[in-house]
């Protein structure tokens, strides 16, 4: 009998509170997802952080929920600024008349 001397490193213990799922969501899945986001206001804000920026859960729920937040930080200023242009106008022509 031959024996294998061959050097393997140590594996690092598997920490499963710090694993991400990568498995495919399934239909279900993402309609839960999208109902909690969508149709409940402030709970679906809340969800979207906690998904977008927790360290568990699955990897594709995470990066939508990251994506889905940047969207809606983009639309958020765009419509600050075009709130802003509107007031500014409208104070511009009270102070002329």
């Amino acid at each position: 009998m031959e024996e294998n001397n061959m050097y393997q490193p140590p594996t690092p213990p598997s920490d499963s509170a710090h694993q991400s799922d990568t498995a495919v969501m399934s239909t279900k899945d993402w309609a839960i997802t999208l109902a909690i986001i969508t149709l409940i206001p402030c709970v679906g804000i809340i969800m979207a952080f906690v998904w977008a920026f927790g360290n568990t859960g699955n990897l594709n729920r995470r990066n939508y929920c990251r994506a889905y937040l940047i969207i809606m930080a983009i639309t958020v200023a765009v419509v600050f600024l075009f709130y802003v242009m509107i007031f500014a106008v409208m104070g511009a022509a009270l102070m002329a008349w």
